[in-house]
């Protein structure tokens, strides 16, 4: 969502003014959760996380990685451009062992995994988003998303218990999510906020601060080279570039 420059600016803001203590605290009213470790949920794709929980990432990473930079990076890349073509995209952030490599920073959607009920997590279409997308970007720019992903959904996951031994309504968790709305609020509009606008999975708030506009644009083209032909001749440059980006 930023480049570079205005990214540290707003990191700076948020050190001065203590949101990632808010961001803290927010986090500190869900109980805590375990789970076996499966990694189904972290498998399907990247959740989305708000504005303040990508930079709070970011200086993670920055601070405490700086061995895995190239493999963040260019997992992140691939999976900008190949999330909706390619079958085998997962969390980049997902280590082999099956474990989150950013577990103490990832963002509230993973945080809520497991904690409603069965009932409440399975209300509406879960996956009526992605057959949307399908549909339009066959319709608009012929590229076929393969059936895996459109017709993908995250399953309830009865593994996950929590330090309450009951299930979290969703009314709490909601006030959680506007809590985080109000902090990403110190640095964009409330419109686009509340328009889930800054809400975005760690890869791509990620590359939209790694890579330019022109690479950016190359998106969808990529996509179709991709769907097409399973080819990676547009995409493996971009890749090896913003691998090279130091945080």
């Amino acid at each position: 969502m930023l480049p570079a420059v205005e990214l540290y600016k707003a990191l700076n803001k948020a050190q001065q003014q203590k949101l990632f203590d808010e961001l803290q605290l927010a986090y500190d009213k869900l109980p805590k959760s375990t789970c076996k470790n499966c990694a189904r949920c972290c498998s399907i794709g990247s959740p989305p996380a708000f504005f303040i929980e990508y930079i709070n990432m970011y200086r993670y990473v920055r601070d405490h990685l700086k061995d895995r930079w190239q493999d963040f990076l260019s997992k992140s890349a691939e999976y900008f451009y190949l999330e909706l073509v390619d079958v085998n995209q997962k969390c980049p952030f997902l280590g082999d062992d099956k474990r989150c490599d950013i577990y103490e920073v990832r963002p509230a959607t993973c945080r809520f995994f497991g904690l409603l009920s069965k009932q409440e997590f399975e209300k509406g279409n879960l996956n009526q988003g992605l057959q949307y997308v399908a549909k339009k970007l066959w319709e608009d720019h012929q590229i076929k998303i393969p059936d895996e992903i459109a017709n993908s959904k995250i399953e309830y996951c009865g593994d996950v218990s929590n330090s309450t031994g009951k299930p979290v309504p969703k009314k709490e968790l909601g006030i959680i999510i506007g809590e985080l709305a109000k902090l990403d609020a110190y640095f964009f509009p409330e419109q686009l906020v509340d328009q889930e606008g800054t809400m975005l999975p760690y890869p791509v708030h990620l590359m939209n601060t790694v890579l330019g506009d022109g690479a950016r644009a190359r998106k969808l083209k990529i996509m179709k080279e991709y769907a097409d032909h399973q080819s990676r001749e547009l995409l493996d440059p971009i890749v090896a570039r913003a691998a090279k980006y130091e945080f």
